[in-house]
Formats: structure tokens, sequence, C-alpha cells
């Protein structure tokens, strides 16, 4: 049996720790009231003072630096918005702006690397040729193309830091001496006189004529791209100049002389004895490139009675092949009335001889 002194005890305990958790839970219940009150303030506060939008910031901000902004953060603690800004200097800003004024609070200034340190840099790296350069305002990077040999590299680089933060690397393939031609034309309408393929350098140097002028080009042989090119005035041969070389090697009677303009070069016909020579010439050079020898057989008599007959009006009453200064001739008699005249034809070209 439980005394009742005891009993009494532990009543009385039991009363005091109620006491005490009610306490601590209206303890508890004041610092939560408490805590979401300065919470509630705190945010107050805060949207109180931010009165700038990240759009008036950015356009504050370029009114003070001209250029184009990559990147805006908002820095609470400080009720500050960020702005970095690419000026069309390629140089690098960065501009503070105050969320409750407006107003510019800070600028710091970071010169982005120039194309020539750019260039400079990667070609201590690379031993290729750089084929080109460009840069992007947004991401404040430089990308190059850069070939070497048979390998084209493309290299991002970090315009504030000059590293190169990406690349790439492809195998290139020669590109045929036809496509080169084909490229070459379009872009110069011209002929291409010489082409020719340097294997040290991995260039074609090509040669094109137009009218009186004369291009020498350089082109990457695994791109196509252009090198270098260069152009000089260049006289060519008149007919009159193709005629007298043909004829100092081919002593006879020119036939004809034709020029190709396509080709740069001179075909000139002369007829020796019973032989056509063709004489092809370089048109710049004046060299002779290539001879072609066609025997011939002489015209008939029927075909020659009827160019005599064009040329006179009569009755043919005698035709005779002869042998006249080293030139086989016709001599042709016609009768038209009372009068008699004497023609002489080429027997090979039909042309009248004088």
């Amino acid at each position: 049996m439980v005394k009742e002194e005891e009993i009494v005890r532990m009543i009385k305990w039991a009363k005091v720790l109620s006491t005490s958790a009610l306490g601590a839970a209206v303890a508890f219940s004041s610092i939560t009231t408490s805590h979401a009150a300065e919470m509630k303030t705190a945010k107050a506060e805060t949207t109180e003072h931010v009165s700038i939008s990240q759009a008036q910031a950015n356009g504050i901000a370029l009114q003070d630096c001209k250029g184009t902004v990559t990147s805006t953060e908002f820095k609470q603690e400080l009720s500050v918005y960020v702005i970095t800004i690419a000026t069309n200097n390629l140089e690098q800003r960065i501009v503070e702006v105050s969320a409750r004024t407006g107003k510019v609070v800070k600028k710091q200034e970071v010169k982005l690397w120039t194309q020539n340190q750019v260039k400079e840099s990667i070609s201590k790296q690379y031993t290729g040729a750089i084929q080109s350069i460009t840069f992007n305002k947004e991401t404040n990077e430089y990308t190059l193309t850069v070939v070497d040999g048979k390998v084209e590299y493309t290299l991002t680089v970090d315009g504030l830091t000059g590293k190169v933060i990406h690349e790439n690397k492809k195998e290139l393939q020669l590109i045929s001496e036809q496509k080169i031609k084909e490229t070459i034309v379009k872009q110069y309408s011209g002929y291409v006189y010489s082409l020719e393929f340097k294997e040290a350098t991995s260039q074609y140097i090509a040669v094109i004529l137009k009218d009186s002028t004369q291009y020498t080009v350089t082109l990457d042989a695994f791109t196509g791209k252009v090198v270098n090119t260069s152009q000089q005035a260049v006289k060519l041969l008149t007919r009159q100049d193709a005629k007298d070389l043909a004829l100092a090697t081919y002593a006879g009677k020119v036939k004809m002389v034709e020029y190709d303009q396509n080709a740069a070069i001179f075909t000139v016909k002369i007829i020796k004895d019973n032989t056509e020579y063709t004489v092809t010439i370089d048109a710049v050079s004046g060299e002779i490139t290539h001879v072609k020898h066609d025997k011939l057989q002489p015209l008939t008599e029927t075909a020659v009675k009827v160019l005599a007959l064009k040329h006179q009006e009569g009755k043919v009453e005698h035709i005779e092949l002869i042998t006249e200064n080293s030139i086989t001739v016709y001599v042709v008699t016609l009768v038209s009335g009372s009068k008699q005249q004497t023609l002489k034809f080429d027997a090979y070209t039909g042309q009248e001889c004088s």
C-alpha cells in the first residue's frame, strides 16, 4: 500500500512538470512568432531596397558604357546589379548599378586580348598558318582556324586570358588540280595558264591570264584558300607576231592564223610543197609548243575548173599542174569570146596565186 504522504508528493510533482511544459511551449511559440516577424521585416526591407529592375539596370549601364551586355548578376547583400559589358573596342567593363537609386556606384575596366595578341600567342603554340579569326562579343571568345599541313585546328580562345579553352582537330584531304582550276576560273574569270603543286609547302601556284594582265595566285592545297596573290601587265603576241614566228621555222604559204583567248595560244597553218603544218604558239612566251604535219593531196582538175569559172566566166581551154617557186600550182587557161585569160591556183589550198 502506498502511503498517503507519498501520493500527495507525487501529485505536487505532476503539477510542477505540467506548468514547466506549458511555459516551454509558450516560450517556443513566442520565439517562432518573433522569427517570422523578423523574416517578414527583412523581406519587406529587401523589396523596399530594390526599385530598379534588371532591364533598367542594363540600360543605365549601357548609357554609361557603350557596348553589349554579356552578363548581369544581382548581389542581394549589397543591393546592386553587377553588369559585364563588352565594348566596341573589344574591351570588357564591369559596371555596378544600385538597385535602389539606379546610380552607377562602381566601374571596372578589363581589357580584352586584341586579335594581334591572340594571333601572336597561337603562332607560338601552333606551327601552322592562321586562316581566319573571329570574335564573339556575347561570350568574349575568339574562334580561330589554323592549318598545319594536312591538319586543320578549330580553336576557341578566352578573350580575357588568351588561353585556348577548346581545340577541334580534323584531317584534311588534298584538293585536286581540277577543283583548284574551277575555283580560280570562277574567281578570276580568266584562263589558267599554268598550275604547279609545291609539295614542300602544300600549296598550288597558279598563273591566270585575263586580257593583258597576268595573276600569280598561291592557294592552300588542302583548304583552297588564297594565301597570296600578285599581278602584272603582260604583252601578248599579235597575229603578225605569230605568223612571223611560224614562217621563220616553216617557210611556206600561210593558210590561216587563229587566236584562242581561253588558252592564250595562236594556231598558224602553213602549206609547203604537199604538206600542211599546223603550228601552235604560246601567246605569252612566243614558244612553239606543238607542230602537226599532214600530207596533202592536190585538188582534182574538176575542182580547179569550178574554182576558175567562179573567178571568170568562159570556157576552160587548158589545165596544167606545175611547180613554181617551190609551190605546186594549177595553171588554167580560160577563153571568153575573143579574150583569153590565164589563172593560177594553189594545188592544195585552191587559193588564187598572183
